[in-house]
């Protein structure tokens, strides 16, 4: 069972987005900032992060870099959810440290068969 770590302030959106990936058959770990993700993701690896970007003390962005520089963690596929795009998804370019950036508000389905295709492709 492939573990997904959600990162978001608002309470929320994490509890929507554990419940269908938890009926969707994932495990899911939260956090509430990119503090308390760092930890979690150095104690307990998940395959895929969903990491919401304007958070209080550490942001999605720098949680991102974060976990790219680390060895262990570097390929763990990062989904960014971000209230500031104009555009509902966008691909990353080769110098962003995660792999999808989709815009707030996002359809839960659209975002889990991301996570979906995302580890596929990671397990290929």
């Amino acid at each position: 069972m492939s573990k997904i770590l959600v990162v978001d302030d608002d309470k929320d959106i994490v509890f929507m987005v554990k419940a269908i990936l938890e009926k969707t058959g994932y495990e899911v770990m939260t956090a509430s900032d990119g503090n308390e993700a760092l930890k979690a993701v150095k104690t307990n690896v998940p395959d895929l992060m969903i990491v919401d970007l304007t958070m209080p003390g550490m942001d999605g962005w720098r949680l991102s870099m974060k976990v790219r520089q680390d060895e262990q963690c570097k390929n763990i596929p990062i989904i960014v959810l971000s209230g500031l795009l104009a555009e509902e998804e966008s691909q990353a370019e080769p110098t962003d440290p995660y792999n999808i950036l989709m815009s707030k508000p996002f359809d839960v389905f659209k975002l889990a068969a991301k996570v979906k295709e995302l580890l596929s492709e990671k397990a290929k």
